[in-house]
């Protein structure tokens, strides 16, 4: 793959949306546990029950900012949350580059997104 301006420009992006559903794989990896819905109630702190705002909810970036602690009770968030945002839009970004935008690309996030959540859940 030749990284030219576009070809860079869309791989940021996919790291982005990679993150972005690393986030939603952690919501989709501790209700699915818990037997919560996925979608209903929004994010909370796990510890405190408090309703996360936007800016809380920014993957990998939020948690740096926050030092790895809720915004309200200051409990320790798990590490997991970053991991998981982290290795999925490296993941991403890698199928990308290896593939290139195509419909095996797609393919291959799906796999990719399946392998990561029911890895995860077992781990937990």
């Amino acid at each position: 793959m030749i990284f030219d301006s576009l070809n860079l420009y869309i791989l940021f992006l996919v790291f982005i949306v990679g993150t972005c559903l690393g986030s939603f794989y952690n919501v989709v990896i501790l209700r699915t546990l818990s037997g919560e819905s996925i979608v209903f109630p929004p994010s909370k702190c796990p510890k405190c029950g408090n309703k996360l705002k936007p800016w809380h909810n920014i993957p990998i970036i939020s948690y740096l900012f926050l030092k790895g602690k809720c915004a309200f009770c200051k409990e320790k968030i798990s590490i997991q949350y970053p991991i998981v945002e982290l290795l999925t839009g490296l993941l991403f970004s890698f199928a990308y580059i290896k593939f290139g935008f195509n419909y095996v690309t797609l393919f291959v996030l799906f796999c990719i997104s399946c392998l990561i959540i029911m890895t995860v859940t077992d781990l937990k």
